[in-house]
């Protein structure tokens, strides 16, 4: 039966995939190479794919710190890869560079952090990896039309993984289900190996289907009506993930990050900025006020007032601080000594569960001065995009909203998880770029994509 389900699948991702392509966009290696990285951060590791691994003997010792040098090697040859095709680019990856003075800011941080750390080898192999998502995000933005490049990438990552989370948890357990060490409850997992992580990729990809289904809606065509069906039917499948996968945290920023997706969609709204900053700030204020102080909402989603036991290990943690300005070092924290007094009280516990408390063990005070920097200054390039209705834009600031809400409860600020990656990618400036690809004078964003020649000769006239 399993075998017969297989079939069926790749067969249904085939007709995707063939329903969603974007006409005039070509494969290239810098994309293959982004696919590839999001691919793996996106579900699970090479080795784990194919069932083989070698991280650690199931101890606090030695969990998190060994790595595999399959997957070292692999993710390695990839981001240096993408550094040649970015060198290849060199004026263009300068000019983004300089255009993303916060963004550059931070991962120097990251990497100074190391030095202070007690595991100085694993932090700096794993700020390594980290370098390895803002290749692929510059990969992406880089590109002469980034809209289409960020299409292609995720449309088929969206049309591959949902499926293949279904078969998975439904025909292929050993692969799709996960049970707790603590109780054996099953959990659903997909193509990852954490039922948080999964709904972090069907939110993300749910909202990314949305924004291309209401593009479909403004077009006419032959394709129309297959387009729709195909948006629709990954959408779908990645709120049947998400039901069954009970996870509160995804609902609620897909639901929220879907209501933004739609409101900012229509020019009335997009066009009045105090709009945007109220539906930002009321959405913010939701949630904090419904983690922090407390409410009936908080049962409606099926937490209790500790948050599963968030409140508590946040306290945990909080006692472990040893130099609060500076912190433990890049991705230190989780390591040594403090690994094993956290898995005194709390067995297997990795993560804070909380992206802003993660920054400050990880990077103390400093790193989260940087990461709200980098957060403001990601914000004020949105709403800019937003009110000059550039391509995206929409999809941008419900990107922004979903990652910042979150990280109240998931700790995604991290290296190689989708949901870093894809704030990294809807909050950074983009230079502009004519249809050649050389810089356009001044400073902006990328054109509108459906400009004509003499609407984009007065836009950039206007400059």
């Amino acid at each position: 039966m399993a075998l017969i389900a297989t079939l069926i699948f790749v067969v249904l991702i085939a007709i995707l995939l063939k329903f969603t392509r974007e006409r005039g966009t070509k494969w290239s290696a810098a994309l293959l190479l982004a696919f590839t990285w999001l691919w793996f951060a996106s579900s699970r590791n090479p080795t784990d794919w194919l069932q083989f691994r070698g991280e650690g003997k199931g101890s606090a010792d030695t969990a998190y710190d060994e790595g595999n040098p399959v997957n070292r090697a692999l993710y390695t040859g990839v981001m240096l890869a993408g550094v040649i095709v970015l060198a290849g680019r060199s004026k263009r990856t300068t000019a983004f560079l300089a255009a993303n003075l916060p963004v550059v800011l931070f991962f120097l941080y990251c990497g100074l952090s190391a030095t202070w750390s007690d595991h100085a080898d694993i932090s700096i192999k794993r700020w390594f990896r980290g370098l390895g998502d803002l290749v692929t995000v510059m990969l992406i933005l880089t590109a002469t039309d980034w809209v289409k490049a960020f299409k292609w990438v995720y449309t088929r990552l969206a049309c591959a993984l949902m499926p293949l989370s279904i078969l998975f948890f439904r025909w292929v357990p050993a692969l799709g289900r996960s049970y707790s060490i603590h109780d054996g409850h099953v959990t659903v997992t997909g193509v990852t190996d954490d039922k948080n992580l999964l709904g972090a990729i069907c939110t993300l990809f749910a909202l990314a289907m949305a924004w291309r289904m209401i593009e479909a809606l403004r077009t006419k065509g032959p394709r129309r009506k297959g387009l729709l069906i195909a948006y629709g039917s990954v959408i779908a499948a990645a709120i049947y993930l998400n039901v069954i996968a009970d996870s509160a945290t995804a609902t609620a920023c897909l639901m929220e990050g879907g209501g933004i997706l739609l409101l900012t969609s229509m020019p009335r709204i997009s066009r009045r900025p105090l709009l945007i900053h109220s539906m930002v700030a009321a959405v913010l204020s939701l949630t904090a006020a419904n983690l922090f102080f407390g409410s009936s909402l908080l049962a409606m989603f099926g937490r209790n007032p500790t948050l599963t036991g968030r409140t508590e290990l946040w306290n945990l943690c909080l006692t472990l601080v040893r130099h609060p300005m500076v912190g433990a070092g890049y991705e230190s924290f989780w390591l040594g000594w403090r690994l094993e007094r956290m898995w005194n009280y709390i067995p297997g516990v990795n993560q804070a569960h909380n992206g802003y408390l993660e920054i400050y063990l990880n990077l103390g005070w400093v790193g989260v001065a940087l990461l709200v920097a980098f957060l403001i200054s990601g914000y004020r390039n949105i709403v800019r995009a937003v009110r000059r209705r550039e391509p995206a834009a929409s999809l941008r600031l419900a990107y922004f909203v979903v990652a910042c809400v979150s990280n109240c409860t998931e700790a995604g600020f991290k290296m190689m998880h989708p949901m870093w990656i894809a704030l990294l990618l809807v909050s950074t400036a983009r230079p502009a770029w004519d249809f050649a690809g050389r810089r356009l004078a001044g400073r902006g964003e990328t054109p509108r994509e459906s400009l004509e020649t003499r609407d984009f000769t007065d836009a950039l006239a206007s400059r």
